[in-house]
């Protein structure tokens, strides 16, 4: 069967559509996982099948399988090397069940995949966001987990899918799963980068293959927060509980509508919701701003924290941690709390230009002599010297 790339959607469908098509190494491993699982009785099935990657697959082990596809193009090429019978042309979020899919109700179904992730919140530009057209129970921004509910409701025996890491290791996307997390537990998980992907966009995320058994027990934050997932093609582990975050100490976000509106010194930061949309925006304004966060100069070590890491932290797998809230290390966080203020006032434009008065009630407050400042290199060593203990 030949082999199809992404390049045949333009770029604006494709983000439309969160299509990005799946290396045969890839599949490859998805199949190692349910190969265990795999016998008489089986239906593979592939409800975002693209150029039809996994299915195929199942077609060369003589599995029995289905398809599902809403691009026409794609779902052409399907229905001319596939069963056609076994092929729909359809949104699979909409009327979901297995009846819609000629599955009988006791067959065995394993799910399989790369569904679209498509964030309408996030990266995209207006005009290019696609619309998530889905069942109720099924709406979410991201077209991902809501695939991820559509299992669910298939009632798959087995899940074996690529997704963003963050549908689990970021506690709100993980209760967005809802359904999906009472009824499933995941049982193997092998993380790679987004850079395995073309037009992922330039900041790189960790992607999971993720194998995930029904189970009427489900699967708590907690037991995510714990679960060892394997690098693939390393001997590397990797578990979110190793690492401390800034939740719950530094604010990501603007006050709610009840809270302070302006800053005493009159100092923002740009919101953010984990590292790599820090060390993408802005950081310190002066001016007020719809996503800017509240900075008193009580709190001003905490932002200027964030500042320093923004400006320093650095890592060889930098993508492996891209979507974590920053790292850090509150006891250290603490104690060095001047050396923060020293390198903001002396590297962050916006601090450095603040009001006299602002700058001298700044460094009366943390006790810093403006005449007398650490020499700037020995700052950036010191700070990078503790930033590096942050990985594990």
């Amino acid at each position: 069967m030949p082999v199809y790339e992404s390049t045949h959607l333009l770029k604006e469908r494709q983000i439309q559509l969160g299509s990005y098509y799946t290396p045969e190494s890839l599949v490859e491993k998805v199949y190692e996982l349910i190969e265990p699982y795999t016998g008489n009785g089986v239906i593979i099935f592939d409800n975002a099948a693209g150029f039809g990657a996994f299915v195929v697959k199942a077609k060369a082990q003589e599995c029995d399988y289905r398809a599902a596809e809403c691009d026409l193009g794609a779902y052409n090429f399907l229905k001319e090397n596939l069963d056609e019978k076994k092929v729909f042309y359809t949104n699979s979020l909409i009327n979901v069940s297995r009846e819609k899919y000629h599955i009988p109700n006791g067959a065995f179904v394993i799910q399989v995949g790369n569904p679209p992730y498509n964030d309408t919140t996030s990266e995209f530009k207006n005009g290019q966001k696609g619309q998530n057209v889905c069942d109720n129970d099924l709406a979410d921004r991201d077209l991902g987990i809501s695939f991820l509910k559509s299992y669910n409701k298939l009632k798959a025996n087995l899940v074996c899918v690529l997704h963003p890491l963050s549908y689990l290791i970021k506690e709100a996307n993980f209760k967005r799963l809802k359904d999906f997390r009472y009824n499933y537990k995941l049982i193997k998980g092998e993380i790679f980068s987004s850079s395995w992907f073309s037009g992922t966009g330039f900041l790189k995320f960790p992607i999971v293959i993720a194998l995930y058994e029904r189970d009427a027990g489900g699967m708590s934050f907690d037991y995510i927060r714990n679960f060892e997932f394997n690098i693939l093609d390393s001997k590397a582990i990797f578990k979110l509980a190793r690492y401390e975050t800034t939740d719950g100490c530094i604010d990501k976000y603007p006050p709610r509508k009840d809270g302070r509106k302006t800053s005493p010194i009159w100092l923002y930061y740009y919101t953010f919701r984990d590292i790599n949309s820090l060390k993408k925006n802005s950081s310190f304004m002066n001016k007020q701003h719809y996503n800017g966060i509240i900075v008193t100069v009580e709190n001003l070590y905490k932002y200027a924290y964030l500042n320093a890491f923004k400006e320093l932290f650095s890592a060889q797998d930098m993508w492996l941690y891209g979507n974590l809230s920053p790292l850090i290390n509150r006891e250290e966080l603490e104690k060095n709390k001047k050396s923060y203020i020293e390198y903001a006032i002396q590297t962050n434009l916006v601090i450095k230009t603040s009001n006299k008065a602002i700058l001298q009630e700044i460094a009366e407050y943390y006790e810093i002599n403006l005449n007398n400042l650490t020499n700037i290199e020995t700052l950036e060593k010191k700070i990078q010297n503790q930033l590096n203990t942050l990985i594990l």
